[in-house]
């Protein structure tokens, strides 16, 4: 048996080549890497039943090109949602686009929990959460 010592310095989290292990698919999709942060977030959409809604949850991980966040809603695959992340404005500053963090996004899978009422909802940004 053989045992390397990695560098930190030498994993770059840009690569999606999963290490080699039973549990882990020997193919990820995922173009970025993925950070488990749990954010307050509003999303706005359209549920299954053609209603309008807007909701304060959170995420469970967030890359630049997508998210994964909770939802009590019935939501659809392909739907289109606004995802917006709250942020306080600094008491000295009017209203501005700097302070307006809201990306359209696009649903791409729904993890229907069998346990709890809320489901995973994984989107994909329209656009990447650094270009402006």
């Amino acid at each position: 048996m053989v045992i390397r010592a990695l560098s930190i310095d030498a994993i770059d989290p840009t690569v999606t080549e999963p290490l080699e292990s039973s549990t882990t698919p020997a193919f990820d999709r995922r173009s970025h890497y993925r950070l488990p942060i749990r954010v307050p977030i509003f999303i706005k959409g359209i549920d299954r039943q053609g209603e309008e809604f807007f909701e304060l949850t959170h995420t469970v991980n967030v890359s630049a090109s997508g998210a994964c966040f909770v939802s009590k809603r019935e939501l659809q695959v392909d739907a289109d949602l606004m995802v917006s992340i709250p942020a306080p404005l600094p008491s000295d500053q009017q209203e501005s686009e700097e302070y307006d963090f809201k990306f359209p996004a696009k649903i791409v899978r729904v993890n229907n929990g069998t346990t709890h009422p809320s489901r995973k909802i994984s989107v994909k940004f329209t656009k990447l959460l650094y270009d402006k």
